[in-house]
């Protein structure tokens, strides 16, 4: 063999080896369970897709995805876990619409994290509609009713929330901007509290996330008037979007995938790409169907993109309304 056929052939094999060292880096395999903090109480929304998500991830990864719960300030305390944790992918979160809304609401307290410098985003995971529902001793049934009594009788509806920053508080907040009406928020400690308020009639609506109100609407236990989303779902078809009435209103639950600032890009890819599979399996699909929630991964950039939309959203809504956490 020629000496340059040598050379030739030695380069050839370093590049082979360097590219096969590549894709085995690129290819995360976790060795331990991996932690996935829901930063709400067991049984709400948040929680039940995110332990669908889980237990399909689980099949696949190679090791336990646990869920564990951290409820309390409005998601901070699970945040405040994952922001704190090492990154190396043993410690993730689920978060929801709050997550771009804090910065507006504590804005006054200087909320502890930036949402796009202090975490890594890596999937967005589902959008979960709302609907306004309150209950039948209301003797309201439809979206304008309930606005006509709330114009006509300032500030003595109520509507709840699952906690200052959670889907049900922004819904409100952006529904009473929109209507120009006043309401009284009622913050409870979790949506299943705010859920049963509204079943006993203790208050007088609540923009409900999907899977809280699918079965109480069954039993009649709580009237619709419309959906928080801007589409109509399967689950509720006879339900008509707020945006009939009020243009442009759209405020879903969304939920996705974080974990601490830092983390290697071979641990976000293969994260990302994990969720992404679990959110195409027909048998997650349908049973998200069932609860009105809607498969949406995303590359890591384009939940970037989106967060950095849904900040920029709610500081506006907040410049409007004067919105605050109370907490």
């Amino acid at each position: 063999m020629s000496m340059f056929r040598k050379i030739h052939s030695a380069l050839a094999a370093a590049a082979l080896l360097a590219f096969t060292g590549g894709a085995q880096a690129a290819d995360w395999k976790p060795e331990k369970p991996i932690k996935l903090i829901i930063p709400f109480a067991p049984g709400g929304a948040t929680d039940v897709v995110s332990r669908i998500l889980a237990a399909k991830v689980t099949e696949t990864i190679g090791q336990p995805v646990v869920v564990e719960n951290r409820a309390g300030g409005g998601g901070l305390i699970g945040l405040s876990a994952v922001r704190e944790a090492r990154p190396d992918g043993y410690t993730v979160l689920v978060t929801t619409i709050g997550f771009g809304a804090n910065p507006a609401l504590y804005r006054h307290k200087k909320i502890p994290y930036d949402p796009l410098k202090d975490f890594t985003l890596i999937t967005r995971t589902a959008d979960i509609p709302t609907v306004l529902v309150v209950p039948p001793s209301l003797g309201i049934n439809t979206l304008q009713e309930f606005i006509d009594r709330a114009k006509a009788n300032p500030g003595t509806l109520s509507l709840g929330s699952a906690g200052y920053g959670t889907v049900n508080h922004l819904a409100g907040e952006l529904f009473k901007a929109e209507t120009g009406i006043q309401t009284i928020h009622v913050p409870y400690r979790s949506g299943g509290l705010s859920t049963a308020a509204v079943v006993s009639g203790e208050i007088s609506g609540l923009f409900a996330t999907t899977p809280s109100a699918l079965g109480h609407i069954k039993n009649k236990a709580m009237v619709p008037l419309a959906m928080g989303s801007s589409k109509k779902i399967d689950a509720l078809p006879d339900v008509e979007p707020t945006a009939k009435l009020v243009p442009g209103f759209d405020v879903p639950d969304w939920q996705g995938l974080i974990g601490p600032a830092g983390l290697p890009k071979n641990i976000v890819d293969t994260l990302n790409a994990q969720f992404a599979a679990a959110l195409k399996d027909p048998d997650v699909v349908k049973r998200l169907s069932d609860l009105g929630a809607v498969p949406a991964a995303s590359t890591p950039e384009e939940f970037v993109a989106f967060v950095t939309s849904e900040v920029k959203k709610w500081n506006g809504v907040a410049d409007r309304t004067g919105m605050k956490a109370e907490n």
